[in-house]
């Protein structure tokens, strides 16, 4: 694949874009690009193998609960990073990643991490900071999702999905991905029966449709409105 193409999606991610151009020139030099289909890319109890973007299609991040239901589930967009901490610290990911149907990769071997990390303290400041970022995110997350309600979590994913994977049609933003409602459920947080009974409301209002392999958002604005009337007090 074109080193121009690699470096235009990799900079869509706000921490490769700033990084200092000879770190972020030899990421590229010493990746490489990998191509799969309905896959395993690691499972939970892997240990590191370098850090990994998504260049295209879709990278299903997902963790079990003791009784073997998903409990967590998380949908990358290209130019994410994932296996940073894995790749920091050298312990297993704690969670599985899967590819969805054809995905291009690019992968930083564990190897050559190591020896970009260890090349001075400020590339390995600059790993660092990545991780951070992470966890600004994962905090955030946990943030919204105790002081709000159902309805509004379940419009913030939605509008999330069509900024990252939405195409626009004359009939609304189609977000083309296997979602089912299960998948939602896992997502924000509740059961599936809540996720029924809000997308039924969000059709009958005109907001959404939804289908076997994709969900439409026709009245983004309805949307918008829903996530931003949200009383932070209110749960």
């Amino acid at each position: 694949m074109n080193k121009t193409v690699l470096k235009t999606v990799l900079g869509r991610n706000k921490w490769f874009a700033g990084l200092p151009p000879e770190l972020a020139d030899s990421i590229l030099r010493l990746g490489r690009v990998r191509r799969l289909n309905d896959t395993l890319i690691y499972s939970a109890s892997d240990c590191a193998d370098g850090m990994i973007a998504l260049i295209s299609g879709q990278i299903r991040l997902t963790s079990f609960s003791m009784s073997g239901q998903p409990s967590f589930l998380v949908l990358t967009s290209p130019g994410s990073w994932i296996g940073t901490t894995s790749a920091l610290d050298g312990r297993p990911h704690g969670y599985d990643a899967f590819a969805i149907g054809e995905t291009v990769l690019f992968q930083l071997s564990q190897e050559r991490f190591n020896s970009l990390a260890g090349a001075s303290v400020e590339h390995y400041s600059a790993f660092v900071r990545l991780l951070c970022d992470h966890f600004r995110i994962t905090t955030q997350y946990l943030i919204i999702h105790r002081n709000h309600r159902p309805l509004y979590l379940l419009a913030h994913e939605l509008l999330r999905l069509a900024d990252r994977h939405g195409k626009r049609t004359k009939n609304g933003v189609v977000i083309e991905m296997r979602l089912s409602q299960e998948d939602l459920a896992v997502m924000i947080g509740v059961g599936r029966q809540t996720i029924n009974r809000l997308l039924k409301s969000l059709e009958q209002d005109g907001i959404v449709t939804t289908s076997y392999t994709s969900l439409t958002i026709q009245n983004v604005e309805a949307l918008e409105r829903l996530r931003a009337s949200e009383d932070p007090g209110e749960v």
